[in-house]
C-alpha cells in the first residue's frame, strides 16, 4: 500500500540520491554529454527545479582550477595557492562589504588594499592581533591569518545574485615548512657523518641519520598541509556564511571576541 511506503528524511535522502548519481555515472546507460535543455529535463524528473540547476551550471562555468604547481617547494610541502568561488544572492558592493566586515571581525585580517570589486586583506599583527588570538577560546584560532594575504573579488553576474571568488596565498609559510625540512635534512646528514667518524658502523649511522631527516621533512610537511587545510575550510566557510548566513546564534562571548575595533 502506498500509505505504508518508508519516508527518507532530508539526510538520508541526500545520501540515497548521492549514491543513486554515482551508480548511474558509472554505468554503460550514462551519456557522454547532454545539453542545457536534456540535463534541465533529467533534473525535472528527479525534482530538481530549472533554477537550482541553472545557479549549478553557472557555477560550475565559473569554477575556478588553479593549475598544478610544480617545483621542489610544492612537492614538498603542496601548494601555496587556495581559492573558492560561488553564486551568491546580493549586491556585490553589499556583498563585499560583508566579507570585509567578517573578514576584519571574525578572521583578525585587516584591509591592505581595496578596489572598486576586490578588496585584499592581511594578518592584523601587533598588539591588537596577538591580543585577539590570546582571547579566542572556541578552539578554531583565526585560520586565515596564516596567509601572506587574502583577496575577494565580487562581480554581478545574474539580477540580484553575484559571482564570488575567494583567494589565498601561503608563499611564506611554505618556504618556512621547506626550510625546516631542510634543516632536518642536514641535521641528519650531519649526525650521520658524526656518528661515523665516531666508529660507529656505517649502516646504522646512516639509518639514523636518514631517520632525522625523513621524520624532519614528514613533520614540515604534515604542519603546512594541516594549517592549508584550515585556509582552504576557513574561504569555503566565508562563502557559506554569505549563501545561507551564519550558522549559530552568537553567545555575549562570542560578541565580545568580534566586536568592532
Amino acid at each position: 500500500m502506498a500509505g505504508d511506503t518508508p519516508i527518507l528524511h532530508r539526510a538520508a535522502l541526500e545520501r540515497v540520491l548521492l549514491r543513486a548519481a554515482e551508480l548511474q555515472a558509472s554505468s554503460a546507460e550514462m551519456p557522454e554529454a547532454l545539453s542545457e535543455d536534456e540535463l534541465i529535463a533529467v533534473a525535472g524528473e528527479v525534482g530538481i527545479s530549472p533554477m537550482a540547476l541553472r545557479q549549478a551550471l553557472s557555477e560550475e562555468r565559473m569554477r575556478v582550477v588553479l593549475p598544478e604547481e610544480r617545483g621542489v617547494l610544492a612537492t614538498v610541502a603542496g601548494p601555496a595557492s587556495f581559492v573558492a568561488a560561488r553564486q551568491v544572492p546580493g549586491a556585490p558592493r553589499e556583498l563585499l562589504a560583508a566579507i570585509d566586515r567578517a573578514f576584519q571581525r571574525e578572521e583578525n585580517l585587516v584591509e591592505r588594499r581595496r578596489f572598486p570589486d576586490r578588496v585584499v586583506w592581511g594578518a592584523r599583527g601587533g598588539f591588537a592581533g596577538a591580543l585577539r588570538e590570546i582571547l579566542r577560546f572556541d578552539g578554531r584560532g583565526f585560520p586565515l591569518v596564516k596567509a601572506d594575504e587574502v583577496s575577494a573579488v565580487v562581480a554581478e553576474s545574474d539580477k540580484g545574485r553575484a559571482h564570488v571568488r575567494v583567494e589565498a596565498s601561503m608563499l611564506t609559510r611554505r618556504e618556512r615548512a621547506a626550510q625546516k625540512a631542510l634543516l632536518g635534512v642536514i641535521v641528519g646528514a650531519g649526525g650521520a657523518t658524526a656518528l661515523v667518524l665516531m666508529s660507529v658502523f656505517a649502516p646504522i649511522a646512516i639509518a639514523a641519520g636518514g631517520l632525522v631527516a625523513a621524520g624532519s621533512v614528514w613533520m614540515a610537511r604534515r604542519g603546512y598541509q594541516r594549517d592549508a587545510r584550515a585556509v582552504q575550510l576557513a574561504i569555503e566557510q566565508a562563502l557559506d556564511r554569505l549563501e545561507f548566513g551564519e550558522s549559530k546564534k552568537r553567545t555575549i562571548l562570542d560578541q565580545f571576541l568580534i566586536a568592532e575595533r
